[in-house]
C-alpha cells in the first residue's frame, strides 16, 4: 500500500473509566446526562449497596452502577456537574470517579471510544 493511500492518523485523546453509583430508579437520568458529554460507551450493572455478599447483576439490587468511558478532556467537568445533580436532584444522591486507562486494545476500538468515528463496524 503506497503512502497516499494510507489513512492519515490522528492523535487520540487519552481515556479514562468513569464510575457512578445512584439509586436503580436515577440511573437513566444520569445516563443521559453523561452521555451528554460526547460519550459513546456507557454500561449499567445493576447491584446492592454495602452488603456481606456482592452481588452484581442481580436485577433485583437497589443500585446502578454506571461504567461510562470518557475522555480525560471531560473528566473534570462531568465530575462537578454530578456533585451539583447529587445535591439538586430530589433523591438523586450518588458517588463518582474517574480511573484512567491506560491501554486500550485496537485503535478502531480505542477511536470509537474516545469519539474519533461514530462506529467500529
Amino acid at each position: 500500500m503506497s503512502n497516499d493511500n494510507k489513512q492519515k492518523l490522528t492523535s487520540t485523546k487519552k481515556l479514562s473509566m468513569l464510575v457512578t453509583i445512584v439509586k436503580k430508579n436515577k440511573a437513566e437520568y444520569y445516563l443521559d446526562l453523561i452521555e451528554s458529554f460526547d460519550v459513546n460507551m456507557q454500561m449499567i450493572v445493576i447491584g446492592n449497596g454495602t452488603t456481606k455478599s456482592a452481588i452484581f447483576s442481580d436485577e433485583v439490587g437497589t443500585k446502578a452502577i454506571i461504567l461510562s468511558a470518557v475522555a480525560d478532556d471531560y473528566v473534570d467537568r462531568i465530575l462537578k456537574t454530578l456533585r451539583v445533580k447529587f445535591e439538586e436532584v430530589k433523591d438523586g444522591k450518588g458517588v463518582a470517579w474517574a480511573v484512567p486507562l491506560s491501554s486500550v486494545m485496537g485503535v478502531t476500538f480505542f477511536n470509537f471510544l474516545s469519539n474519533n468515528v461514530e462506529s467500529i463496524i
